[in-house]
């Protein structure tokens, strides 16, 4: 079943669920409880190491690769923006760029966390690390292109 037929049969198992427990029809109810938990189970997100378990080694490396890049990609953006508005907004300037940009930080920050969630504090200083001597190198290479 394809996402969005599992989101639409969701949300009929919930209307059906409610009218039911409004009809105090309490056995059939629960049956209806039940269907609702596993699908919600079925379309709950999984680790990308449950998702990779049974492809190649050759691919798992290039998901990691590829996930590494993401996590980066968004703690840098959340660090600029997170700078950029900082310093505008102390100084008085309202900028279009930073309201689009507060928007998406919100689920930024969701990603950012992730390698935090798994409970590894080597795995979060060595991400740490890696963030920081990107955005040194990111940052050399502006400086040197506006240096021009």
């Amino acid at each position: 079943m394809r996402k969005e037929e599992s989101e639409r049969r969701l949300h009929e198992l919930r209307k059906k669920y409610i009218s039911l427990v409004s009809s105090m029809q309490m056995a059939k109810a629960q049956k209806v409880r039940n269907k609702i938990e596993a699908l919600e189970r079925e379309l709950e997100p999984h680790s990308l190491g449950e998702m990779l378990q049974d492809y190649t080694p050759e691919f798992k490396v290039e998901m990691l690769k590829k996930m590494h890049r993401l996590f980066v990609y968004s703690d840098l953006l959340e660090g600029a923006v997170l700078d950029f508005q900082s310093e505008l907004e102390s100084n008085g300037i309202q900028a279009e760029v930073v309201a689009m940009t507060r928007k998406a930080i919100k689920e930024i920050r969701n990603i950012v966390r992730i390698p935090d969630e798994e409970k590894n504090p080597s795995l979060s200083e060595d991400f740490g690390r890696m963030c920081d001597e990107i955005n040194l190198v990111v940052s050399n290479i502006i400086n040197k292109y506006l240096a021009k």
